[in-house]
């Protein structure tokens, strides 16, 4: 029983620096330009049972429509993509890249072992998508974009790849240690040329949904 308490300790430790120095260890590597995406081997980090628990509203927020055509940016191992798929239905179609080769191999994995045939995968990054211009109608980021170290660059290339209209998503939750303040992340979107529609969720896990504004 003697090592109960030095567990627990380990466990308390790890949690505070989890939660609180490694973000500001982010928050400073993001201003010098060396943020940088969760590493494929971390995985499971993102697609756990617990965490596929508590973020199952995440696509209800994100409002994808029967028929429609959705980018999805960064998606990691796909944890959320079969189900997105499975909303815009036959009829549409989930575009997803990422910059890692090894996510975009979990990403398929998952997409044949659900018998889906309405998803494409790219490994290209941010800045350059391999889309047309306003070519989607709607695009979705879940705890991605702080990750992204030119994120007005990135934000510029997602304004232009949506339809007049098109709903821009982004989802950021506490656990991740790039975590922004919603008020940090509506204000990089009105930048970028979108309006803010609608806000979600709480200081644990928001979703704000942005318009693109019509030219």
């Amino acid at each position: 029983m003697r090592e109960l308490p030095i567990l627990l300790g380990i466990v308390a430790g790890s949690a505070f620096f989890w939660m609180f120095p490694l973000k500001v260890l982010a928050r400073l590597a993001q201003r010098y330009g060396h943020s940088a995406p969760c590493p494929s081997s971390f995985a499971w980090l993102v697609n756990n049972p617990v965490r596929r628990r508590y973020m199952r509203p995440l696509l209800d927020r994100v409002g994808i429509q029967a028929g429609e055509r959705v980018l999805e940016l960064g998606p990691g191992p796909g944890t959320f993509t079969v189900d997105a798929a499975r909303r815009v239905g036959p009829e549409g179609r989930i575009i997803v890249v990422d910059i890692q080769p090894q996510m975009i191999a979990q990403v398929e994995r998952r997409v044949r072992e659900a018998g889906l045939t309405n998803v494409e995968t790219h490994v290209a990054g941010a800045y350059e998508l391999p889309l047309d211009d306003a070519s989607v109608d709607r695009a979705f980021l879940v705890t991605v974009l702080p990750e992204i170290p030119d994120q007005g660059r990135a934000l510029a290339e997602l304004h232009r790849v949506l339809k007049a209209g098109g709903v821009l998503s982004i989802t950021e939750e506490f656990m991740d240690p790039h975590y922004p303040f919603l008020c940090e992340t509506i204000r990089r979107g009105e930048a970028a040329g979108f309006r803010l529609e609608r806000r979600t969720g709480n200081w644990w896990i928001y979703t704000a949904n942005f318009v693109k504004r019509n030219a």
